[in-house]
C-alpha cells in the first residue's frame, strides 16, 4: 500500500545566501554541508561575524518585517 501524501514533509536545504532565522537570531545561510546541515553566518554580541553548522530543520523562513 502507497503512502503518497502522508508521512512527514521532506527537508529541503534552503538556497544560498537567504537570510532566515535561528533560535532568536537573523543568520545568513553560506554554503551547503554534509548530514543535512548548512553552514551560517551570523553576529555575535561584540558584532563579529562568525560561521557555524546546523541542521536544515532548525532554521525557519524570515517573517516579512525584521524590525
Amino acid at each position: 500500500m502507497s503512502r503518497t501524501g502522508r508521512g512527514r514533509r521532506k527537508d529541503v536545504c534552503p538556497d544560498i545566501g537567504v537570510l532566515m532565522r535561528y533560535g532568536e537570531r537573523v543568520v545568513r545561510v553560506v554554503a551547503e554541508a554534509r548530514g543535512q546541515r548548512v553552514i551560517i553566518e551570523s553576529l555575535d554580541e561584540d558584532g563579529l561575524a562568525f560561521r557555524s553548522t546546523v541542521k536544515w530543520k532548525n532554521l525557519a523562513p524570515l517573517l516579512a518585517q525584521l524590525f
